[in-house]
């Protein structure tokens, strides 16, 4: 399985949300790696047929998407960012509703809702009311649901924003879980989200992707570009002001320990860095 995005461009007006991008994906985990405003969500639109590119194409197999009508929407699962339900819903009666509306049959629809809500932890709380949730359990139903139909494309638009860090942990083993012989791709802004599950990484800034690799690849762009230095508390807060500062951590000894994303060398004694995803992200998105 292939899909591969060519000039993707969209436009709102004069405003320009996606530009030209293009890129190819087929079975794995992507992560698409971008501040707000990066364009992610109206990409992940396109690519769900819910919204038409401006310019360029999607195409599944070499065939345009949109010339495959509902046999594409049949092959996807999309959770988008602002997950809806009924809250007086319980995650079993939500899920045969969802079923039903995706065209499952009754014998179908509660045999994958079952194992799905054991697959997402939530199968001991399936008759209680989901307003009763906290964020991350409803996210793991916002999973369910997005797979009932069982795709071969599971398109995910920051499903872990709001969640504490063991949840986050619990729902990216959950995504790399349900990445066999599928597609899943997931926009985010939290660097550790992609770091240990993604295939691929693609970064998208201003509608555009300006970096798209493995970790290794990506983190090439800020090789012998970050340093680390010790200061003086006066020295770290002009510095914070000058530079674009990815830590800052207070020693015991009454100095500050910073670490500085950028071209040269930020004050004489500073040392190089190990670089990680973190300061690719500053690098990128330090405004």
């Amino acid at each position: 399985m292939e899909l591969r995005l060519d000039r993707v461009t969209k436009r709102y007006g004069r405003k320009l949300a996606v530009d030209g991008l293009s890129a190819v994906m087929g079975s794995g985990v992507y992560g698409l790696l971008g501040a707000n405003g990066a364009g992610k969500t109206t990409l992940m639109r396109m690519i769900c047929d819910i919204q038409t590119p401006t310019e360029g194409e999607i195409l599944l197999d070499g065939t345009p998407v949109r010339d495959m009508g509902e046999r594409y929407r049949e092959l996807l699962g999309y959770l988008p960012q602002n997950f809806g339900y009924y809250p007086d819903f319980t995650p079993w009666r939500f899920l045969l509703y969802i079923g039903t509306l995706k065209g499952l049959s009754k014998g179908a629809v509660k045999e994958k809702s079952m194992a799905l809500l054991k697959e997402v932890g939530l199968w001991e709380v399936r008759n209680k009311k989901i307003k009763t949730f906290s964020g991350g359990m409803k996210q793991r139903l916002g999973i369910a649901q997005a797979m009932l139909n069982e795709p071969k494309i599971l398109i995910l638009d920051e499903p872990t924003a709001g969640l504490d860090p063991k949840e986050r942990v619990r729902f990216r083993n959950l995504i790399s879980a349900l990445a066999q012989e599928r597609l899943v791709l997931f926009s985010t802004h939290i660097v550790s989200d992609v770091e240990y599950i993604a295939r691929k990484i693609l970064v998208m800034k201003n509608g555009q992707m300006i970096q798209e690799g493995v970790s290794q690849e990506i983190l090439k762009a800020v090789e012998g570009k970050v340093w680390e230095c010790v200061v003086t508390a006066a020295q770290a807060d002009k510095m914070t002001q000058q530079y674009n500062v990815g830590n800052l951590k207070n020693r015991e000894d009454g100095k500050v320990l910073l670490r500085i994303i950028q071209e040269e060398m930020p004050i004489e004694g500073a040392k190089q860095a190990e670089p990680t995803l973190e300061d690719v992200y500053l690098y990128y998105f330090k405004e």
